[in-house]
């Protein structure tokens, strides 16, 4: 069943690159000449000024509104998976039940997450380290666009930003007018998913209210075995603004996500004895984030952006114990407060200056795994200055400087500077070279926490990267991103001693290479290949954090436009996922095992627009049921202790109506 499956993945594959090598010989022939602009996107996200994407001297990925809308995502986090360069792995279904699906850019989970240029993280642990925010974030939609920078960032956007940025852009208010946005969604595994959408503005006010109810069940993987896991959410934003003038803007988005769910527990033996037992674990969340976001264009030359928010995440769980015999409570209570005050200076044609103050404080609230350890009212406060100068040397070099200096009240101050010279000597080739440095304070439950350990050194460390965009034509782009992380301290969770530590140096070196290609005005492709290689710390793990990371990834997308008609083909592959050490997950060296270390996954889903107003969708996730996972491969899944499965072939139907 599974060589058959597999070779059936193969021809797929090997027809959609060989029509695509046709294609790109010239050899189709198409009435109308594409006309796309490739790399045009407007980004903020790489410099905190408006950039064209090709120009952005950084490795940065658009999810745009127009994809958003095509391929109907589940939420951030099941868009990201179409990003070359992110590290999804998660550990069942929905990516909202569980608190440690693994986010990573790069090979780094160091990410922080933004929501128009606004801190999302809650850094209590690291089930909220960058993390919830993107899988909870399930309305899309009230997203505009979400932009991915894949390379430190600390000096702009915080010590902590070794990873990369994820900048979440909620969409812009309707001039003087209104809509409303109806849809309904059922699919398998039981999703029932509902959702509306109210925009608008009328003198000088503008509001948006999205609400959204989801339900789902227990899912089946590729082998066809039913994998407990429930979910009952409800993701509501509420954003009410006010425009005094031209020059000026005030906004209040609140937005809040409870939901009950049940999760799956341990590998596949340890779900088959709670299935077997009937005993599993049940939870509750209860999350909110604020947002106040005032900006002011002072004159030509100045402008401001002062931000206050403040994130909530509470989550409490009946778990049971590993011996299936009793049962004991889980609380999870953290919250994020905090402002920042960004001034944007023009002088000259020359200058673009940013510079800004941020505080913010991260708090346990309430934390306990067992008896032995609860702790409460944990707190870390971090204050920071930073200034960035982007600086025209020429009329096609870019010179961007700038350095933060950082203060956390545990592990006191360090400055981050960082420099990008790139040049664009034409509208057809944009190069760059960059070098940062980056500072990760150990989180609460690092600390405290059931495994914590109190004395943990900060994580420090520098990055080197580097770029190359080449526009062949309009209708034709190339970019190759290549980068070096060395990262001393490297805090990381030894299963031998059950504690966290500070397990050594962490040397991490990649590359990606994009092609974007339009091949008529309905017709468009992309191909995507990340490799990835971390050195790794400790002789008993493998590379790439013990086989989290595979080495290589592709992801490839073809999307199809006729008149009502919208049809769009993902596939995801992930080649030599090497897996843990044999003496923690069993044998990764068999040919049986490699089946599992690499792996092809295809979605595709189509769109039919019936008239302005409705539109009807279908998508099929995972068309040749692969069994596969996103966690650590080992030899045999079935009793595997770090394998989950992820889901298998499912389906989905909607409709949109719009007015």
């Amino acid at each position: 069943m599974l060589r058959n499956k597999k070779s059936l993945v193969k021809v797929v594959l090997m027809g959609l690159l060989a029509s695509t090598n046709v294609i790109w010989g010239g050899t189709v022939v198409h009435a109308e000449e594409p006309q796309q602009f490739l790399l045009d996107e407007m980004v903020v996200t790489a410099t905190r000024t408006p950039v064209q994407e090709f120009k952005a001297n950084a490795n940065i990925s658009v999810v745009t509104r127009k994809k958003i809308e095509q391929n109907h995502y589940s939420n951030v986090q099941d868009a990201l998976r179409d990003i070359p360069g992110v590290t999804i792995a998660g550990y069942g279904n929905t990516g909202e039940v569980y608190s440690s699906n693994s986010l990573l850019l790069n090979g780094s989970d160091k990410v922080v997450v933004l929501i128009d240029g606004v801190r999302a993280n809650i850094n209590g642990s690291a089930s909220t380290y960058g993390k919830m925010a993107t899988s909870e974030l399930s309305n899309m939609d009230a997203i505009e666009r979400i932009e991915v920078l894949k390379s430190s960032a600390s000096t702009l956007y915080g010590a902590d930003a070794a990873g990369g940025v994820i900048n979440i852009i909620t969409r812009k208010p309707l001039e003087n007018s209104t809509s409303t946005k109806l849809a309904a969604a059922k699919g398998s595994f039981g999703k029932e998913q509902y959702n509306l959408n109210h925009r608008g503005s009328a003198d000088g006010f503008y509001w948006e209210i999205a609400g959204q109810k989801k339900i789902s069940g227990d899912f089946k993987d590729g082998w066809g075995r039913t994998i407990p896991e429930h979910l009952n959410s409800e993701n509501n934003m509420y954003k009410i603004g006010k425009r005094f003038s031209e020059d000026a803007d005030l906004s209040i988005t609140y937005q809040t996500y409870k939901t009950e769910y049940l999760r799956p527990t341990g590998g596949w033996n340890t779900i088959a004895n709670n299935i077997a037992k009937n005993r599993f674990n049940t939870g509750e969340k209860d999350n909110s984030k604020l947002n106040v976001v005032y900006k002011q264009k002072i004159s030509k030359k100045y402008s401001n952006q002062f931000a206050f928010y403040r994130n909530e995440h509470q989550a409490d769980e009946i778990t049971w114990n590993s011996s299936l015999t009793t049962i004991q409570p889980y609380i999870y209570h953290y919250s994020a407060l905090g402002f920042s005050d960004q001034i944007t200076i023009r002088p000259d044609d020359r200058h673009t200056i940013v510079g800004g103050i941020e505080w913010y404080k991260d708090k346990v609230d309430h934390y306990r795994t067992s008896a032995s350890s609860e702790y409460s009212d944990k707190e870390t406060k971090n204050t920071a200055i930073f200034i960035n100068d982007e600086f025209a040397l020429t009329n096609t070099w870019n010179l961007s400087y700038g350095v933060r200096y950082n203060d956390d009240s545990n592990y006191g101050s360090k400055w981050l500077p960082s420099v990008v010279l790139g040049n664009t000597p034409n509208e057809r080739l944009n190069y760059y070279i960059g070098y940062k440095k980056f500072f990760v304070a150990p989180y609460p439950s690092q600390l405290y926490g059931q495994y914590g350990t109190p004395d943990l050194n900060p994580e420090t460390g520098t990055a080197i990267e580097g770029g190359i965009n080449y526009r062949f034509d309009p209708t034709f782009v190339a970019s190759m991103h290549v980068f070096r992380r060395d990262m001393k301290d490297t805090i990381a969770y030894n299963s031998g001693i059950k504690k966290y530590e500070n397990s050594g140096e962490e040397n991490a070196s990649g590359f990606d290479v994009q092609l974007r290609k339009a091949f008529a005005k309905n017709l468009t492709a992309n191909v995507g290949y990340t490799y990835t290689y971390i050195k790794p710390t400790d002789p008993n793990r493998n590379p790439n954090s013990d086989g989290r990371i595979p080495r290589s990834a592709w992801n490839i997308g073809v999307n199809y436009e006729i008149e009502k008609f919208n049809a769009n083909l993902v596939a995801r592959g992930v080649i030599g996922k090497q897996g843990g050490k044999a003496t923690t997950y069993g044998d990764n060296t068999s040919s049986e095992a490699a089946d599992y270390h690499t792996y092809w996954v295809f979605d595709a889903g189509v769109n039919y627009k019936v008239n302005k107003a409705i539109n009807i969708y279908a998508k099929c996730n995972n068309i040749f049921d692969r069994l596969y996972t996103e966690q650590r491969a080992c030899l045999l899944p079935e009793t595997g202790t770090s394998w989950y499965s992820a889901p298998g072939r499912s389906y989905e139907l909607g409709m949109e109506y719009t007015f």
